[in-house]
Parts: C-alpha cells; structure tokens; sequence
C-alpha cells in the first residue's frame, strides 16, 4: 500500500523529516520502501489496522503530537424502507447501507480530496466511488457505491454455491464457481462480497443517487477470493486483513462531509443491520509477565502510558480496541511495547561461544550451508539434467536412454537452474531472492571429470527486517559476505542480463559459481 508523506503531515504537529519518519515507522515493524516522498507499505497480515492514514497515525502517535480529528457529518438521518435479507450473518455480522442523494453541479475537488489522486498518481471514477476510494485509504475501511437507480428494490447477501457469471466494474466477466459471499438484487449478482463489484449497478459521472454498503466481513470469508479469480482490489487487501467492525457510523459520517464539501445533499436515510455484538476483549494489567517476557523493568506508569498512546484504554483491566484484532493475550500486549521501546534498545545478555573459524574447513558442504543459511540463504536441490539447447559445451555428457527425452544432457553448470528458481519466485511475487545450490557437475574431455560446484544467485531486497528492507543485494553484498570468511570473491561475481529470463521484475540480478576446493583451506 502506498501512503504519501505529506498526507501523514497533515495529522502529526511535529513535522518530523521524511527519514525520521521512515526510522519510526521501522521500529515500529512497518516495512517500507521511500520513492519520491511516498511510503510503499508492507504489512503482515494481521495488521490490517494500519492499511490507512488514520492507522498509521494511531500508532505513531507514542512519538509524536497527533490530531485525528478528521470532521464528520454531525446531523441525524432518517431510516430508510431498504429490503434487506442477510443469509449468511456468521461472514458478515454487521453491515450500514447509506442512501444518499445530490442535486445540482458538483465542486471541484478541495485540496485533500484532489492531493490524493494527484500525489499518488491516482485515476479518478466519479464522484461517489472517488470519495469511496478516498474514505479507505483514509480511514481503511472500504465502502461500495451502487447507483441507486440501478438496483432493484431488494437487496440479499448469500452464499452462492452455483456457477454463475459475473460483470465485474472493470468490464471483464468471470464465472463463479464453488462457494463465494455474493450480494444479489432481484436474484442477479451485483457484488462479489469484498472484492469487487458489478458492471451493471456501478456509478457513474451522471450518478446522482447512491447506495453506499458499508460492512464487515470475517476475514476467513475473503481470503483467498482475489487469488481465485485474478481479482486484485484494495478492498479484499484490506477485507482480508481484518477491518475495524466499530467503526461504520464514523466512516458514513465521513462519507457524507466529503460529499456535503463538494455537493447539495437532498436525501440521507441510514440502514443498519447487526446480527452480533462484537467481542470486547479485556487482558489483565499484568506488568510482571510483560517485563518477564522481555527482560525489561517498565514501570506501570510507562507501561500504562505506553499504551494509552497506542488507543487501548487502561484501568484495573486493558480493554483492547476494536480495531486491533491481533490483540488476544500477554505476549501480544509485550510486544506492543518491544515495538514502543524499540527491539535494538533491549538490553541485551552477552552468552559465550566458541569463536567461528574464518576458513571454511574441509567438511565443506554441511559448514557452508551453516554459512549460508545464517546469512538469510535457501539451499535449492535442482534436477541434474537439462536441455540441449542450453548445454552447447561439446565437453558435456548425452544420456542415451532419458527419463525425459527434452532434457538429454547432464549440466555442465548451475547457472540456467538458479536462475529458473529466480524466475519461479519472481512471478510468485518474492522481493528477496538469496538462494545456493551445491551439486557435482559431470563433463567429459578424454576422461570422465566430475567437480563439486558452489552456485549462488541474489536480487533484490537483502532481507526484510528493519535494517536490510529497503537496501539491495549487489555486489558489494557478494564481496562483504566473502569477506567474513576471508575468502575474496570478486573476480568470481557476474551481473546476468535480465534480457536472458522472462520476468517483469527490474532488479539486477548476481551470481556466481565455485570449484569447492577453492573455499578449501
């Protein structure tokens, strides 16, 4: 997700420079990479909370003066007569329809409605889905806007089990198939639930009426929905993620300023449905068994502090927010403060071991997995044999007997398979690829020779911890490694042309291959 810099300003009244910015946002185990003043997010998948601006500030807030004080619409609404039939409350409890009208001409956009399309390079829709898009990456949970002279007069959430088809609002059709949460008016699909909606009930530049569904899907009801129909949407990223099940009322308030900024509201009428109360949760403040958990000596007013900033209320119980569903024991609660305190400030107990020879010793492929593993690598095992369009090397072995007639020849090299192993992780969207591979390598030349080879192939980020996240695997990586073992590798290292592999992936690519007694002592 990308978030951009200044957007995060407007909340935070210290104006920290972009590289604090980035500092505290890694401690705080926001991954990221920094391109022209935007923050290119990444996030495990049970922070879902911070999928926004709003969820970002939250917790920076334990180091800075922030205002989320975002203004909402403050009036009342009146109901509305929607029909609505919910057939599956245990995947989606609670759910707010908002039936909204305008008249007359539409605004120009004010400045952070028009800053969000033009500083993230954003394409805009119409006028309700721009405020719907805005409204997510604002406050993280997303909303759908119906034409409401598109829809028929009911509304039902199911599970389809049938195969049906699907117009999706990017003008494609797809075919459902197996069992997906579906909204359908008058028994046709119109929504595929938290993921994408329909063609035929989209809005459009001359929409003046809208339906805008606001809800909360269980994440188990969503993950793996996009995948399966090649649907990637900012709604399923943060559906499956977890959104904040309180907070509907405050995004529909939301919704209806940005609207009342640019337009003449004539209608509001307000839906909602509740199967379910959501679970307060409430841990016991239990400062031994956090301090016990990280080798610290906190104080409860620290402690309580600590948490306070981070948006938990603290009295004789800590009463976890609704909108941190990562939160469930003790050591959930320490490694809130690990994130405050920062993990490289810990204090840390010295242990003795035995100091690591420089060279590697004659047992040489178990010491260098050792090696390598503990430098963040994978060991790969690749199939031995390989194609003749490849294996040219007149010194090369024919079989004349294969298992596979398209792979005939016993490699002479490491290199094709290493960088098929790139390739395969590459388009499985893998960002950091460190992988070796030791195997003996057969030619022939009068008499039969075999070697033992050391293959190494990196590209791309050097790791993912806050240190390494946004620095790349080059050869200067290569020389550095070596180093540590006295051993110098840069007359060995290649940089290979991306032109020789099929990836849209853009970062260089660098390899090398070894005789092993060359890293003998």
């Amino acid at each position: 997700m990308k978030i951009a810099y200044k957007h995060l300003l407007r909340f935070i009244k210290d104006k920290p420079e972009i590289k604090e910015l980035s500092d505290k946002l890694f401690q705080l185990g926001h991954e990221h990479e920094i391109n022209d003043f935007i923050f290119d997010m990444e996030f495990t998948p049970n922070r879902g909370d911070c999928l926004s601006l709003m969820g970002l500030i939250r917790d920076l807030n334990v180091f800075y003066k922030t205002d989320t004080d975002i203004p909402i619409y403050q009036g009342k609404f009146s109901p509305t007569s929607l029909n609505f039939v919910n057939q599956a409350p245990e995947k989606c409890p609670l759910i707010s329809f908002l039936n909204i009208e305008i008249s007359g001409s539409i605004s120009a956009y004010k400045d952070y409605l028009e800053d969000y399309f033009h500083d993230l390079k954003l394409n805009k829709n119409n006028f309700f889905t721009d405020i719907s898009n805005y409204v997510a990456y604002e406050m993280g949970q997303p909303t759908h806007s119906y034409d409401y002279s598109k829809i028929g007069k009911d509304i039902t959430l199911l599970e389809n089990h049938e195969n049906r088809e699907f117009n999706t609002l990017l003008g494609n059709s797809i075919n459902l198939f197996g069992s997906d949460l579906v909204f359908t008016s008058e028994n046709k699909i119109i929504n595929l639930s938290g993921v994408i909606g329909g063609n035929d009930t989209a809005c459009n530049k001359e929409t003046k009426h809208a339906l805008i569904e606001c809800a909360y899907f269980t994440p188990e009801s969503i993950i793996g929905k996009s995948v399966k129909y090649n649907l990637h949407s900012d709604a399923s990223h943060k559906f499956e993620r977890g959104t904040d099940p309180d907070c509907h009322e405050k995004v529909l308030r939301r919704f209806i300023q940005i609207v009342n900024d640019h337009a003449n509201i004539t209608k509001l009428e307000l839906y909602e449905y509740t199967a379910t109360n959501t679970k307060q949760i409430r841990l016991d403040f239990d400062l031994n068994k956090v301090n016990n958990i990280l080798g610290t000596n906190i104080s409860s007013d620290d402690y309580k502090k600590y948490l306070q900033k981070l948006g938990f209320d603290v009295d004789k119980k800590i009463e976890v927010p609704s909108y941190r569903s990562d939160i469930n024991h003790q050591n959930d609660l320490a490694e809130e403060i690990a994130r405050v305190i920062g993990y490289d400030n810990i204090l840390t107990s010295s242990i003795k071991i035995s100091q690591r020879q420089k060279k590697l010793p004659q047992a040489f492929d178990n010491n260098l997995r050792n090696f390598l593993t503990c430098h963040g690598f994978n060991e790969v095992v690749n199939f031995p044999f390989t194609t003749p369009a490849i294996e040219k090397n007149n010194k090369s072995i024919t079989v004349d007997n294969p298992l596979d007639s398209n792979r005939s020849y016993i490699r002479t090299s490491l290199k094709d398979s290493l960088l098929s192993n790139l390739v395969f992780n590459e388009n499985r969207q893998k960002d950091s690829i460190k992988f070796f591979e030791i195997s003996d390598i057969y030619t022939f030349d009068e008499v039969l020779k075999k070697e033992k080879r050391l293959g190494i192939i990196i590209s791309g980020k050097r790791g993912h911890n806050h240190k390494e996240f946004s620095m790349k695997l080059d050869k200067n990586y290569f020389v550095e490694l070596f180093e540590t073992i006295d051993f110098d590798i840069s007359k060995h290292i290649i940089q290979i042309d991306r032109k020789e592999i099929n990836s849209k992936i853009k970062n260089p690519i660098f390899f090398i291959e070894l005789k092993a007694d060359e890293l003998y002592d």
